[in-house]
């Protein structure tokens, strides 16, 4: 006749729930503790949490310093969300129990979870120096480091996982781990050559993103929009993915394929400046302006204080001749010369062009330290000082245009005729 146990698991499978209660109590009665345990991980596993705590508790008071038991029940205290329970569980575990080692390595678990990386890191090591050659805490160690930020720590760990012969620990693909330290650490040629080594279909998701992001990096776009394709095909609320999957089809030409990926991110996520900013230069580079200028206001009411956004805004309305909108919306720059000086010359031009000229003067001259050496500049500069009769201004401009660009033939013409009428 088959144990309690055996029958409860079995009114389990059979949608029996009612009688699966009624035949735990009879288990825990009447089968004997390796049965109950058995029981306890098999409920456990199967999402029956109450029912296997039960018997862990009903055991752990047959057996107050049995391993196994306090570390199960430190788990689903966990599960449960009550952290202060579970390490009171593991502080039962005393050194000389087999289940030490596992009780540290859980220990470690949670306080990294609670962001206490120091106490955790002590932990680690302590297992560590019991058990030197266990991959587990090996692998644990990167862990911690990659949640704390020390990369370099955590590529060194994996890396002798590797050099072990420890491809996958926990269920985890250290090679994978090991890309993304490197990754992190700016070594993208190298971190792509190990995610190439692991293979695309045996890569996570935010290892492919992160491959993507990468290619972006080495300026390999078309390998970028294949990997961050796959990220958004396999998920595709997968929203980080979007942006820069959108950048790379526009570095590749594809204008209209990047607006389209823009606007299934924004479908996904209507919070996110960046994406209505991409939007909005991607419609103006299509002759779309009113979708350029939808977006460009989408991304300055998401973050008005984004001087990015400012700008784009900025340029949107000198790119349609509104210089009037765009004096009123610059009108609150810091006449200190602290916001970004694009947008100082932004205003100067809007402000020559309604004829507010000592306005313009002022904030071409705020602009002038910054772009003092951008042929652009100082050829605006210098239309604006011919335009205001300021000759001297004018040939000091054209005289450094013409070191920059000995090729400007109009700048050198136009700078001969002021020397000539000096």
């Amino acid at each position: 006749m088959s144990s309690y146990s055996a029958q409860m698991l079995d009114a389990i499978e059979g949608g029996q729930l009612e009688r699966a209660h009624e035949l735990l109590q009879l288990a825990q009665t009447n089968d004997d503790d390796e049965t109950q345990f058995n029981l306890a991980e098999e409920l456990y596993g199967i999402g029956f949490t109450p029912e296997a705590k039960q018997l862990y508790e009903s055991l752990l008071g047959k057996y107050p310093d049995e391993g196994d038991v306090l570390t199960a029940l430190a788990d689903i205290a966990v599960t449960d969300g009550d952290s202060d329970a579970a390490l009171e569980y593991l502080s039962r575990i005393h050194p000389d129990n087999p289940a030490y080692v596992q009780a540290l390595l859980a220990v470690a678990d949670l306080y990294q979870t609670q962001g206490l990386y120091e106490v955790s890191a002590q932990k680690l090591r302590e297992a560590a120096q019991l058990a030197p050659d266990e991959p587990v805490i090996t692998f644990a160690q990167g862990e911690l480091n990659r949640a704390w930020g020390h990369t370099q720590d955590a590529a060194a760990a994996y890396l002798r996982l590797l050099d072990q012969g420890e491809d996958i620990v926990a269920g985890v693909n250290v090679r994978g781990r090991y890309g993304e330290a490197l990754g992190n650490l700016g070594r993208y040629e190298d971190a792509v050559a190990v995610f190439d080594d692991v293979g695309v279909d045996a890569l996570t998701l935010d290892e492919t993103f992160q491959l993507g992001v990468m290619d972006i990096e080495l300026k390999e776009y078309k390998d970028a929009t294949d990997a961050l394709q796959r990220v958004v095909e396999q998920d595709e609320t997968y929203t980080s993915a979007y942006l820069p999957l959108a950048q790379a089809q526009q570095a590749m030409g594809d204008t209209t394929g990047a607006l389209q990926t823009v606007q299934a991110g924004i479908a996904q996520d209507d919070t996110n400046a960046d994406l209505f900013a991409l939007g909005g230069t991607l419609a103006l580079d299509l002759d779309d302006a009113e979708t350029g200028e939808r977006y460009f206001q989408s991304a300055l009411a998401i973050d008005p204080n984004n001087q990015a956004h400012r700008l784009d805004w900025s340029n949107f309305l000198l790119h349609e001749g509104r210089d009037q909108e765009n004096v009123d919306f610059l009108g609150a720059l810091d006449e200190d010369g602290n916001s970004d000086p694009q947008l100082y010359w932004n205003l100067a031009r809007s402000q020559e062009q309604l004829e507010e000229y000592d306005a313009a003067r002022a904030n071409y001259l705020l602009a002038f330290g910054t772009f003092q050496d951008r042929p652009s500049f100082l050829r605006d500069i210098a239309q604006f000082f011919r335009t205001t009769a300021a000759a001297a201004e004018e040939r000091a401009a054209l005289q450094r245009l013409v070191q920059l660009e000995p090729d400007d033939v109009d700048a050198q013409e136009r700078l001969d005729d002021l020397n000539a009428g000096a």
